[in-house]
């Protein structure tokens, strides 16, 4: 059983890693540079408006944002190295307290071309709408940046 899942998987990576090589950012494809952040980072929020609008697209295609991608025109062009990435378990906890219902995702490590890179892989997403489902404050200043039942 684990050798199938290990395949599985790894067809799964396989298909991101010809993402990498043949497509661009779209609805189903986003390019990051670094990892979303988490804690009093000021950018942390970022990740739940990223995250919600894929699942919210109407397609039920499985949707990935890849981390550590340099594009240029919506396409990858160069890379960088995630180093000790965050733990899934850490941005699902983020993504619960902030959006229902709940929003499935994996988060994993992969290489690709010499490098350490990181994806998403947002699927299974059927219960459209997913909203915000408390107010989401700005780390700078405490002002609202996203109210209750706002969505992408």
């Amino acid at each position: 059983m684990l050798i199938v899942k290990a395949k599985v998987i790894e067809v799964v990576i396989d298909d991101i890693r010809n993402i990498i090589k043949y497509e661009s950012e779209g609805a189903l494809v986003d390019f990051k540079r670094a990892e979303y952040p988490l804690g009093k980072d000021p950018k942390k929020n970022e990740l739940l408006k990223d995250i919600s609008a894929m699942a919210n697209h109407p397609s039920n295609d499985t949707k990935v944002i890849i981390i550590g991608v340099i594009e240029k025109n919506g396409l990858a062009c160069d890379f960088l190295n995630i180093e000790n990435s965050t733990d899934q378990a850490l941005y699902q906890q983020f993504i619960d307290e902030n959006i229902e219902p709940r929003l499935n995702f994996e988060y994993k490590t992969f290489s690709y071309e010499g490098y350490n890179l990181a994806v998403f892989i947002i699927s299974k997403n059927n219960s459209r709408p997913y909203l915000f489902k408390r107010n989401i404050h700005k780390i700078s200043d405490h002002t609202v940046q996203y109210r209750i039942g706002d969505g992408f």
